[in-house]
């Protein structure tokens, strides 16, 4: 990718798509893997640990790296034209929308 506009079509769409990934994976537990430190277990998709509590934080990260990753690579591979169209506000307008849909999410641990 040595081309500036689509790496930074890239960029712009990665960060996007990523914000609002990460918030399905949070809403719906869409976790590539878990882990339970208790146990120092590691498993595939959302099982819960055979002991102690489960932490689905790295797998939520690593689905929403995945999809953002795959979005960006297939916007970077569009035509040169649908580049110079892409905002990059976008790189921040999504992550600031999805920390507040988390935010919501979260309203309960929050207040507590």
């Amino acid at each position: 990718m040595n081309d500036p506009l689509r790496l930074r079509v890239f960029v712009v769409t990665f960060a996007a798509v990523y914000a609002v990934a990460y918030y399905f994976a949070v809403y719906y537990n869409w976790a590539l893997f878990s882990y339970g430190p208790a146990v120092g277990e590691w498993t595939l998709f959302n099982r819960d640990a055979s002991a102690g509590p489960t932490m689905f934080w790295y797998g939520w990260i690593a689905t929403a790296a995945i999809i953002a990753a795959a979005a960006g690579l297939v916007a970077a591979m569009l035509p040169q034209d649908f580049g110079r169209k892409v905002w990059p506000g976008l790189a921040w307008l999504a992550p600031l929308c999805s920390i507040a849909a988390i935010s919501y999410l979260l309203r309960g641990y929050l207040t507590h």
